[in-house]
């Protein structure tokens, strides 16, 4: 098991090339780099990345609906997802997580359709980097388990769990061990990649991201346990306030659950 953290340490100054060093100076193992306002980071930055022999991955923009009916919205969240790709490729990043959109007509033929185009892409510029869907955040998103994991078997993705968003949307309840357990034995999957936090939520989803230990909602030494006891390969993206804090707690409990 593998434990990183979404964007730049909040002890570490610099960009992202900086805070590789950083992570790797605090016993951390992984990066998500945040693409989420756009795609900013150059091909030559990307480039130094992929020599950093860090495990990477990314994050695409928020604004990104490949649910909608407007066409011009549909192509600009291609646009924005293909970029996405291009830069964690050079980066030698594995995975980009993704918002796919929110619900509107015949929602998941729709999304399959343009996942299909952008996995054409993929091949076509020999992009070994995974298309992420990720867990919805809100109860008319895009992305339940069950969507995640019909997509999954139909085509080419890399299902991007978020437990906090699984946990506010009412999918599973992660106050409780068992409910780890009907997690990894209903998706069964090689490799997890996974984000991790403690959430507030309401009846519409989630609110915001907590710090471990806040509310224990999820429970993350539930989610560890679980792990080691399955022998579950999985590398956890951080996404707490306080970043590598949390981070480094939950990877203190894995070394000492392991011994």
């Amino acid at each position: 098991m593998k434990v990183g953290i979404a964007g730049i340490p909040i002890t570490c100054k610099g960009g992202s090339l900086e805070a590789i060093k950083c992570l790797k100076n605090l016993g951390l193992d992984s990066i998500e780099l945040q693409f989420v306002r756009g795609v900013k980071m150059s091909e030559e930055l990307a480039l130094k990345i992929a020599q950093q022999n860090f495990i990477v991955s990314s994050h695409a923009p928020y604004y990104i609906n490949l649910a909608s009916l407007e066409k011009d919205i549909v192509e600009k969240s291609k646009d924005y997802i293909k970029k996405s790709l291009i830069i964690t490729n050079i980066a030698n990043g594995y995975v980009t997580a993704i918002h796919s959109g929110y619900r509107t007509i015949d929602t998941y033929e729709r999304i399959k359709k343009n996942y299909i185009e952008l996995l054409e892409f993929r091949s076509q510029y020999n992009i070994k980097t995974m298309l992420g869907p990720e867990s919805r955040g809100k109860i008319k998103g895009f992305g339940s388990f069950e969507e995640l994991m019909k997509l999954y078997n139909d085509i080419e993705i890399m299902p991007v769990f978020d437990f906090a968003h699984m946990h506010a949307t009412n999918e599973f309840d992660f106050t409780k061990k068992d409910e780890y357990y009907r997690f990894f034995n209903l998706s069964n999957l090689d490799y997890y990649h996974i984000h991790f936090s403690e959430i507030e939520y309401g009846p519409a989803g989630e609110k915001r991201h907590l710090n471990l230990e806040e509310k224990y909602e999820p429970n993350y030494k539930f989610l560890v346990d679980v792990i080691v006891e399955l022998g579950i390969k999985a590398n956890i993206i951080i996404e707490t306030p306080d970043l590598e804090i949390s981070a480094q707690k939950l990877k203190q409990y894995y070394l000492k659950r392991r011994s």
